[in-house]
């Protein structure tokens, strides 16, 4: 485990420190810039029957594939870090479908999460005040209480909110998400995130989305989009831009082609 603890701190461009405020900002915003939100590593670890990769098969991946993962994958993993590190970590539910994290550090709860795909660059000390608002790549991520314990993120494109969920801010256990994990894999048309290619990275100025063929990239004056309509051109962008290898590329395209979703024709 110690081992694999260096490991995932050279990887986020980091080193040991004690638990504080600034060191948990840096892994956050580290780990949003060195590890995507992606569905390619979510359809393998499918295929294999394991839902939550043990954090030595989560390192190993980011080292030897490129891979982060979806909101569960990232957040479990990062809680695992964070612990091993001596911050005190629960975990919250976001409903529908997320989990997220609360960090109690110096007296304060403190909402953090890196499985969004969204610029949460920062801990957000909800209770300190009813609504907060970040800004980051043409989003406004807002955060309002509706009532004690309960809170409304809502995340907002050029003024129009794109979505919204609500946090349950009382602290549970990785036991405690097992059901909450299950449906994020149920295998039907439903559940969208199984059901299409998704990847977020950020890297300094600049943000990538990538939806299926589509790749937004975005920084805080303007969006360019690169629509790729043959694979070797996806295959290429996609492996310079967030370092994902072609056989994780191949094994997408033919899980969705199973589910009768064609991205491209061959």
């Amino acid at each position: 485990m110690e081992e694999q603890v260096e490991a995932y701190l050279n990887y986020l461009k980091l080193e040991h420190e004690e638990p504080g405020l600034n060191f948990l900002q840096r892994l956050i915003q580290h780990h949003l810039s060195c590890v995507p939100y992606e569905t390619f590593s979510k359809f393998h670890y499918f295929r294999e029957g394991v839902y939550i990769p043990p954090f030595e098969t989560f390192v190993e991946h980011l080292w030897e594939k490129g891979w982060g993962g979806t909101c569960f994958t990232l957040n479990i993993n990062f809680a695992r870090l964070l612990r091993s590190l001596c911050f005190q970590c629960s975990f919250v539910r976001v409903v529908p479908g997320h989990v997220a994290l609360m960090v109690l550090l110096n007296g304060k709860k403190l909402y953090v999460d890196v499985g969004y795909g969204s610029p949460i660059m920062k801990p957000v000390e909800l209770e300190s005040k009813r609504r907060h608002v970040l800004h980051g790549f043409g989003e406004d991520i807002i955060f309002t209480q509706l009532e004690p314990g309960r809170y409304e993120i809502d995340r907002r494109s050029n003024g129009k909110s794109f979505v919204k969920k609500t946090i349950e801010w009382l602290p549970l256990t990785e036991d405690d998400l097992k059901e909450d994990i299950r449906a994020s894999y149920l295998d039907d048309n439903a559940n969208q995130t199984m059901r299409r290619v998704t990847a977020v990275r950020f890297n300094g100025r600049e943000c990538y989305y990538l939806r299926d063929r589509s790749l937004k990239i975005m920084n805080y004056r303007n969006i360019r989009e690169l629509h790729m309509r043959d694979f070797g051109r996806w295959k290429d962008t996609i492996g310079e831009v967030y370092q994902i290898g072609e056989d994780a590329l191949l094994e997408t395209i033919q899980f969705l082609d199973e589910r009768g979703i064609r991205l491209f024709s061959w």
